[in-house]
């Protein structure tokens, strides 16, 4: 896979963005500089140079293997215009909340079943498959997604959806600075049970070794932890100040839950909702907002194909 780099400008409002995407042949080139960003390249022989087909088709000259710019990702099969696309991309990434399926049926004039099912795809696409580990001092805690149920609470419920969440710190000599300015970039991911089992892995995979990790006393964060980190635990009474980043980021979470998607997700969908979640707040400072589109659409040329009868059937399974 080829490095994500900066390749060419993005837009900065929604004016630019119908000025540059107005067209087929626009997108599609948009999307060959971010699929090639050092020029075409044969994927079988290496030649550098292609003609194109009148089914838009890049065709290597030497050995005359046939190249789709949509093949292997997203995009791939799709019998929708690519300005359709990318003007869900820009909804996707620029409504501070993101868009329903239902809006986005109404605002393209398409299906609302191929509006959800777009949805989705992006959903799986906000991840990026180079990001690096969180690193510094991170905070760790879990919390908990789900309405008011009877029997136990916390750790041991059963009824609710479980969290686990991390966060860097970010030191400032400024007392007077918003906490949100305090707040590196997150992780969050949905876990099984509140175990050493679950808890230690998403730490290893997410938070880079020699790093110090801010927990809580439970017995989930085993020593374990020590053979690659600095490891600090503090009581319950004082987690309030230890852990208020990861509280405000579960805070956040929660209220989006609850008002933006009315409480209500499948669980098997719920970890693309929080990675959905994580896209937005880790590039919440970006100065463009079109810098978000840029991002997703870069991630979306490297996330495999996915039909909607394999989300369907996913869903079934469960």
């Amino acid at each position: 896979m080829e490095t994500m780099k900066f390749t060419k400008e993005f837009p900065s409002n929604e004016i630019e963005f119908d000025q540059m995407f107005s067209t087929e042949e626009q997108c599609e080139e948009y999307l060959f500089i971010h699929r090639w960003t050092q020029g075409f390249v044969c994927t079988v022989c290496g030649e550098r140079t292609y003609w194109k087909s009148n089914k838009d088709l890049y065709i290597c000259t030497k050995c005359e293997h046939q190249h789709s710019i949509t093949a292997g990702t997203i995009f791939q099969g799709t019998h929708k215009p690519l300005k359709y696309w990318f003007k869900t991309i820009w909804l996707f990434t620029t409504t501070k909340s993101g868009i329903s399926a239902t809006n986005l049926s109404r605002l393209l004039g398409i299906s609302y079943p191929t509006a959800w099912t777009w949805l989705q795809k992006l959903k799986r696409s906000t991840v990026n498959p180079e990001r690096e580990q969180l690193s510094g001092t991170v905070e760790v805690d879990e919390f908990y997604l789900g309405g008011k149920h009877s029997g136990k609470q916390g750790r041991g419920s059963e009824n609710k959806h479980k969290i686990v969440v991390a966060v860097e710190r970010r030191n400032s000599e400024n007392k007077d600075i918003d906490l949100s300015h305090l707040i590196g970039r997150a992780r969050l991911e949905v876990i099984s049970d509140c175990t050493a089992e679950s808890l230690i892995p998403f730490i290893q995979t997410n938070i880079s070794p020699r790093s110090t990790i801010i927990t809580d006393k439970w017995k989930g964060y085993t020593d374990e932890l020590k053979k690659s980190y600095t490891h600090k635990s503090f009581k319950s009474s004082e987690n309030k100040i230890a852990l208020k980043h990861v509280h405000r980021i579960a805070s956040l979470v929660k209220r989006w839950f609850i008002g933006t998607l009315q409480g209500s997700i499948h669980p098997e969908h719920l970890q693309e909702y929080m990675n959905e979640y994580i896209f937005r707040f880790n590039r919440r400072n970006a100065q463009s907002i079109g810098f978000k589109f840029f991002r997703l659409i870069q991630f979306a040329l490297y996330t495999k194909p996915i039909i909607y009868k394999q989300i369907i059937k996913k869903l079934e399974a469960s």
